[in-house]
Protein backbone atom coordinates (compact mmCIF):
# COMPACT_ATOMS: atom_id res chain seq x y z
CA UNK A 1 0.00 0.00 0.00
CA UNK A 2 1.34 3.39 -0.91
CA UNK A 3 1.84 6.18 1.62
CA UNK A 4 -0.78 8.91 1.60
CA UNK A 5 -0.17 12.49 2.63
CA UNK A 6 -3.81 13.41 3.33
CA UNK A 7 -7.35 12.08 3.60
CA UNK A 8 -8.05 13.60 0.18
CA UNK A 9 -5.21 11.51 -1.26
CA UNK A 10 -6.77 8.38 0.26
CA UNK A 11 -10.16 9.28 -1.18
CA UNK A 12 -8.60 9.99 -4.59
CA UNK A 13 -6.95 6.56 -4.47
CA UNK A 14 -10.31 4.94 -3.68
CA UNK A 15 -12.01 6.88 -6.50
CA UNK A 16 -9.36 5.63 -8.95
CA UNK A 17 -9.99 2.07 -7.79
CA UNK A 18 -13.72 2.48 -8.35
CA UNK A 19 -13.07 3.87 -11.85
CA UNK A 20 -10.88 0.84 -12.64
CA UNK A 21 -13.51 -1.56 -11.29
CA UNK A 22 -16.23 0.17 -13.34
CA UNK A 23 -14.12 -0.12 -16.49
CA UNK A 24 -13.30 -3.77 -15.79
CA UNK A 25 -16.96 -4.68 -15.36
CA UNK A 26 -18.18 -2.72 -18.38
CA UNK A 27 -15.41 -4.21 -20.54
CA UNK A 28 -16.30 -7.72 -19.36
CA UNK A 29 -20.01 -7.11 -19.96
CA UNK A 30 -19.20 -6.12 -23.55
CA UNK A 31 -17.06 -9.26 -24.10
CA UNK A 32 -19.35 -11.87 -22.53
CA UNK A 33 -21.42 -13.79 -25.04
CA UNK A 34 -24.03 -14.95 -22.51
CA UNK A 35 -26.51 -12.05 -22.06
CA UNK A 36 -27.46 -13.10 -18.50
CA UNK A 37 -23.83 -13.09 -17.36
CA UNK A 38 -23.19 -9.82 -19.22
CA UNK A 39 -26.11 -8.32 -17.28
CA UNK A 40 -24.48 -9.40 -14.00
CA UNK A 41 -21.32 -7.48 -14.94
CA UNK A 42 -23.38 -4.44 -15.96
CA UNK A 43 -24.97 -4.50 -12.49
CA UNK A 44 -21.51 -4.69 -10.89
CA UNK A 45 -20.49 -1.65 -12.93
CA UNK A 46 -23.49 0.33 -11.67
CA UNK A 47 -22.56 -0.49 -8.07
CA UNK A 48 -18.97 0.65 -8.64
CA UNK A 49 -20.25 3.87 -10.19
CA UNK A 50 -22.38 4.44 -7.09
CA UNK A 51 -19.36 3.90 -4.83
CA UNK A 52 -17.41 6.43 -6.87
CA UNK A 53 -20.22 8.97 -6.45
CA UNK A 54 -20.27 8.43 -2.69
CA UNK A 55 -16.53 9.03 -2.54
CA UNK A 56 -16.76 12.14 -4.71
CA UNK A 57 -19.66 13.47 -2.62
CA UNK A 58 -17.78 13.04 0.63
CA UNK A 59 -14.75 14.76 -0.88
CA UNK A 60 -16.99 17.72 -1.78
CA UNK A 61 -18.32 17.79 1.77
CA UNK A 62 -21.47 15.86 1.02
CA UNK A 63 -23.44 13.71 3.39
CA UNK A 64 -23.85 9.97 3.17
CA UNK A 65 -25.72 7.37 5.18
CA UNK A 66 -23.69 4.92 7.23
CA UNK A 67 -24.82 1.46 8.17
CA UNK A 68 -22.98 -0.12 11.07
CA UNK A 69 -24.55 -3.49 10.38
CA UNK A 70 -21.88 -6.18 9.99
CA UNK A 71 -22.28 -8.63 7.13
CA UNK A 72 -21.78 -12.39 7.44
CA UNK A 73 -18.90 -14.06 5.60
CA UNK A 74 -19.55 -17.57 4.27
CA UNK A 75 -15.82 -17.84 3.40
CA UNK A 76 -16.64 -19.41 0.01
CA UNK A 77 -13.65 -17.64 -1.54
CA UNK A 78 -11.32 -19.72 0.59
CA UNK A 79 -12.52 -22.88 -1.18
CA UNK A 80 -12.04 -21.58 -4.72
CA UNK A 81 -9.07 -20.90 -6.97
CA UNK A 82 -8.29 -17.51 -8.48
CA UNK A 83 -9.72 -16.95 -11.96
CA UNK A 84 -8.88 -14.51 -14.71
CA UNK A 85 -11.87 -12.91 -16.43
CA UNK A 86 -12.48 -13.96 -20.02
CA UNK A 87 -15.23 -13.48 -22.58
CA UNK A 88 -16.36 -17.10 -22.35
CA UNK A 89 -16.73 -17.47 -18.58
CA UNK A 90 -19.51 -19.69 -17.30
CA UNK A 91 -21.73 -18.61 -14.42
CA UNK A 92 -19.70 -20.50 -11.79
CA UNK A 93 -16.50 -18.75 -12.89
CA UNK A 94 -18.26 -15.37 -12.87
CA UNK A 95 -19.39 -15.98 -9.30
CA UNK A 96 -15.88 -17.01 -8.18
CA UNK A 97 -14.38 -13.95 -9.87
CA UNK A 98 -16.99 -11.66 -8.28
CA UNK A 99 -16.55 -13.13 -4.79
CA UNK A 100 -12.78 -12.68 -4.93
CA UNK A 101 -13.07 -9.15 -6.34
CA UNK A 102 -15.51 -8.12 -3.61
CA UNK A 103 -13.28 -9.65 -0.92
CA UNK A 104 -10.33 -7.59 -2.18
CA UNK A 105 -12.49 -4.45 -2.25
CA UNK A 106 -13.60 -5.14 1.34
CA UNK A 107 -9.98 -5.52 2.42
CA UNK A 108 -8.98 -2.32 0.60
CA UNK A 109 -11.70 -0.21 2.23
CA UNK A 110 -10.95 -1.68 5.65
CA UNK A 111 -7.29 -0.74 5.20
CA UNK A 112 -8.17 2.77 3.98
CA UNK A 113 -10.49 3.28 6.97
CA UNK A 114 -7.57 2.43 9.24
CA UNK A 115 -5.19 4.77 7.39
CA UNK A 116 -7.24 7.95 7.55
CA UNK A 117 -7.61 10.15 10.58
CA UNK A 118 -10.53 12.06 9.07
CA UNK A 119 -13.60 10.79 10.94
CA UNK A 120 -15.97 11.30 8.00
CA UNK A 121 -13.67 9.51 5.55
CA UNK A 122 -13.16 6.71 8.09
CA UNK A 123 -16.95 6.26 8.32
CA UNK A 124 -17.29 6.28 4.55
CA UNK A 125 -14.57 3.67 4.04
CA UNK A 126 -16.05 1.48 6.77
CA UNK A 127 -19.46 1.81 5.14
CA UNK A 128 -18.04 0.96 1.70
CA UNK A 129 -16.25 -2.05 3.21
CA UNK A 130 -19.57 -3.31 4.54
CA UNK A 131 -21.24 -2.72 1.16
CA UNK A 132 -18.51 -4.80 -0.49
CA UNK A 133 -18.98 -7.51 2.16
CA UNK A 134 -22.72 -7.47 1.36
CA UNK A 135 -21.99 -7.88 -2.36
CA UNK A 136 -19.62 -10.75 -1.59
CA UNK A 137 -22.27 -12.43 0.59
CA UNK A 138 -24.79 -12.12 -2.25
CA UNK A 139 -22.39 -13.92 -4.59
CA UNK A 140 -21.54 -16.53 -1.95
CA UNK A 141 -25.21 -17.33 -1.43
CA UNK A 142 -25.72 -17.59 -5.19
CA UNK A 143 -22.62 -19.81 -5.46
CA UNK A 144 -23.93 -22.10 -2.71
CA UNK A 145 -27.37 -22.26 -4.31
CA UNK A 146 -26.34 -22.70 -7.95
CA UNK A 147 -22.96 -24.43 -7.85
CA UNK A 148 -22.68 -26.40 -4.64
CA UNK A 149 -26.24 -27.72 -4.55
CA UNK A 150 -26.05 -28.85 -8.19
CA UNK A 151 -22.76 -30.76 -7.85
Amino acid sequence: MEKFKSSDAIIDFAIENEIKAYKLYTDLAAKISNPEIAKVFEEFAVEEKDHRKQLEDIKKGGIFHVSDKKVADLKSTECTVDVEPTGDMDYQTVLVFAMKKEKKAFQLYTTLANLTEDATAKQLFSSLAQQEAKHKLRFELEYDEVVLKNN
